[in-house]
């Protein structure tokens, strides 16, 4: 068992090692992306640059945050973070879909009053400048998307990158109706259009943050059907206070009382579960606590009395 966690645990560092690279590359890229559509949108007068220009200043920060996330999650568990510092990696994915929805803000009001005020836009540097801006978001789509499996954190740059080059596709339209038409209200409703890509894609990763800073139940486990396959092990008579929640995105952690009929099969029982909950489940990091019919008063009593817990049947629930 020992063996296997520090397997497991290699195997998780590796993988947050794999997503540091990943997100230094990327940082680099949308800094370049970054200095190259602000210039372009400066010179070109392009809204739709200049807001992509500021929404990847926002990556840049982003990505550094998740960096660092990523890199304070590799730090050791300590007596005072006996857990690791494994949640700073979600921490880092909500401010990133927080600042989405900022910066969608700022995108909209600008548009708003563009359209008010139509301004004049050099439709062919502004084509070339979004075409190049597509290329190198696409890049780092390519650095992110493996990592963007493996940790929440990776996967919220992935989706500041991924809505860089959906606005990259929509500022090269607005450019192509610009040099087609000559309405330059086209560059003003992309960057709305940019503005509402970057609300919906942000939302999946805020929501999924907020369930496991919340230790709600981790996706795709069902604590009843965590419940029936502990009860199927042999020698259980009964499983109670089951709770199971997530340390980080795709690291699922359980606690559970298990009532057996006799203490001289506890370990038996306790491997048998372990290994249940591991090939079901997926879930390495358990923590059960084995009771038996010797656990009744006076302890149950004293809880009972002070209303922490009801007695039901020689069983402890809340």
């Amino acid at each position: 068992m020992e063996e296997r966690a520090t397997h497991l645990h290699a195997g998780q560092g590796t993988e947050r090692s794999r997503s540091i690279r990943a997100l230094g590359l990327a940082l680099a890229v949308t800094l370049a992306l970054m200095l190259v559509e602000a210039v372009g949108g400066w010179v070109t007068g392009s809204l739709a640059l200049l807001a992509d220009a500021g929404h990847l200043l926002a990556d840049v920060g982003a990505l550094a945050l998740g960096a660092a996330g990523s890199w304070l999650a590799l730090r050791p568990a300590t007596a005072q973070m006996s857990y690791g510092y494994r949640r700073a990696e979600i921490l880092a994915a909500v401010t990133n879909g927080v600042a989405l929805w900022a910066i969608a803000g700022a995108i909209v009001y600008e548009a708003v009053r563009r359209l008010g005020a139509p301004h004049h836009v050099l439709a062919p540097g502004m084509l070339a400048v979004a075409v190049v801006g597509l290329a190198g978001n696409l890049a780092s789509t390519m650095l992110l998307a493996p990592a963007g499996a493996e940790n929440l954190n990776a996967r919220a740059a992935f989706v500041h990158v991924l809505a860089d080059a959906g606005a990259a596709v929509g500022t090269i339209a607005a450019s192509l109706v610009i040099l087609a038409t000559g309405w330059t209200g086209a560059d003003a409703l992309v960057s709305v259009g940019i503005a509402a890509l970057l609300v919906a894609s942000s939302w999946p990763l805020i929501k999924e943050g907020l369930e496991i800073l919340m230790e709600g139940t981790p996706r795709g486990i069902s604590l009843a059907a965590v419940e029936s396959a502990m009860r199927d092990v042999p020698g259980v008579v009964d499983v109670h206070d089951l709770h199971a929640w997530s340390l980080t995105a795709g690291v699922p952690a359980l606690s559970g009382h298990v009532r057996i009929r006799h203490a001289a099969e506890g370990q038996r029982i306790l491997v048998a579960l372990c290994s249940r909950l591991h090939e079901r489940f997926g879930v390495n990091h358990t923590t059960l606590q084995l009771e038996t019919e010797e656990l009744d008063a006076p302890w149950h009593a004293a809880c009972e009395s002070e209303g922490l817990y009801r007695v039901d049947g020689g069983a402890v629930t809340r």
